[in-house]
């Protein structure tokens, strides 16, 4: 049985109509009057459908010279979704679905390293260089968390988020935003928020990390129940953004809570908060990030959503103001 190979054709992954026809067992004629009959309704959800034409087969004399399709892998799952799910229909759906994740791996592997070390990493060295008060041991920081986002923004997209926003002024401290985030999520009484507590910590009950509120507005209420939970490290910042303030206080979380906070981080803030949190401070910034994006191939954009940018594409591509902003 033959097997099938995915191959790149300016830019995209495409497998030929000739290799799905012989793997299904039937005649490539018979394949190629599918396509035919569904070229319309394929393309317009699809793209468009590639034909090329090739030699007649070895050996073969006079003929036609044959017309074959090269078709991407959505447009092949699509075409796949016409047959009756016969075991050769079922195993030759398994062979796609097998062949593009192996085209997309050699991808990947591909893809050329960054051959400076990202201005986030050096930020990071900055945040945890204290030594008065560093970061404890077993327990993580939202910054340490959000590095790797904010370096793949840099070395995919080519986008920078500064410290400071040089025409408006404003600070751009994402961890700030992502800690009150994480904390109302910890303490929501929300039914989805609920349960993700109870898959990651084994109890839905809200986790409450807050000191006393001491002020009029709170009446003098306690600390939160798990307040004592948590600690403090101090976060150098850089001189440039944020003056003599460099050294602020920020808070440490257990370990413990780690696989629920990259859970939030992924699910929660990247796919609903980053973009418009960074649209609100970057406009600019967040239009050449689009730009990039708009600019890349489909194989490109295959391969971009497989790393942690990934849940951020569809939100980028929809801003369809941020040019005129």
């Amino acid at each position: 049985m033959p097997q099938l190979s995915v191959s790149e054709h300016d830019g995209v992954l495409v497998v030929d109509s000739r290799l799905i026809a012989e793997r299904l067992g039937i005649e490539h004629e018979s394949f190629l009057r599918t396509l035919d009959t569904y070229q319309t309704l394929i393309e317009q959800a699809f793209g468009v459908l590639r034909f090329e034409i090739g030699k007649p087969p070895k050996g073969s004399k006079g003929g036609r010279p044959l017309r074959f399709g090269l078709l991407t892998e959505d447009q092949s799952t699509f075409v796949m979704t016409l047959s009756r799910n016969t075991i050769e229909v079922i195993k030759c759906k398994i062979d796609l679905v097998q062949a593009f994740s192996r085209a997309k791996e050699l991808l990947r592997q591909r893809e050329p390293k960054p051959t400076v070390v990202p201005y986030w990493y050096d930020r990071m060295k900055i945040a945890l260089s204290d030594t008065e008060r560093p970061l404890p041991r077993s327990f993580f920081c939202v910054y340490q968390e959000i590095m790797g986002l904010f370096a793949d923004l840099e070395i995919k997209l080519d986008y920078l988020i500064a410290d400071i926003d040089p025409k408006t002024g404003k600070h751009l401290v994402p961890d700030i935003s992502i800690g009150k985030r994480f904390n109302e999520f910890l303490r929501s009484d929300d039914e989805i928020a609920s349960q993700i507590r109870a898959h990651f910590l084994g109890s839905p009950a809200p986790i409450d990390f807050r000191a006393a509120r001491t002020s009029k507005l709170y009446g003098g209420l306690p600390p939160g129940e798990h307040y004592n939970e948590i600690r403090y490290y101090n976060h150098v910042y850089p001189k440039v953004s944020h003056g003599n303030f460099q050294v602020q206080q920020a808070t440490a979380y257990p370990d413990k809570y780690l696989e629920l906070f990259r859970y939030f981080l992924q699910e929660w803030w990247v796919s609903d908060f980053c973009v418009p949190y960074l649209v609100d401070r970057d406009i600019e910034g967040v239009v050449t990030a689009q730009s990039r994006l708009l600019a890349m191939s489909q194989m490109e954009r295959q391969a971009l959503a497989e790393t942690q940018v990934g849940k951020l594409i569809p939100h980028l591509l929809a801003i369809s103001g941020a040019k005129s902003a």
